[in-house]
């Protein structure tokens, strides 16, 4: 009977934790797939900016976001690899840009501005900027 209560507990310990874990921030979930815009800078440190749209206010720093190219031949690397990027900082909206000429950030357009080499591990330099896939 106490073998039983001790298993009962050691289980529930745990799918709590598990749930506890898949919402602290910098935890890659997996959740749905969503539509955005990628684009890249000159820094190698593999971390990301996010627009408005996907800043939060700042909650949405730390998280995970997985980012993969959304499949254009032009522009996608062969096999459609897949990133994982942690989302650091805010990208300033630059209202004096049309959000599809050179204000990529402006809202309420999702918009990721990567490292260049993350950026190029999904598509190509020439691109500039991809449609993506993003997940978190």
């Amino acid at each position: 009977m106490a073998r039983a209560r001790a298993l009962c507990v050691a289980a529930l310990l745990l799918s709590l934790l598990a749930a506890a874990s898949a919402r602290i921030p910098g935890v890659y979930t997996g959740g749905d797939w969503q539509s955005a815009h990628a684009t890249f800078y000159g820094g190698s440190d593999a971390s990301g900016t996010m627009a408005t749209a996907l800043f939060n206010d700042g909650l949405s720093c730390r998280p995970c976001f997985e980012i993969r190219c959304a499949e254009d031949p032009r522009w996608c690397n062969p096999g459609n690899p897949s990133i994982t990027v942690t989302a650091t900082n805010f990208c300033p909206p630059n209202f004096a840009l049309p959000s599809d000429n050179g204000g990529w950030c402006n809202p309420p357009r999702p918009h990721f501005d990567l490292a260049m080499p993350m950026f190029l591990k999904i598509a190509q330099y020439r691109a500039g900027i991809v449609p993506v896939s993003f997940r978190r």
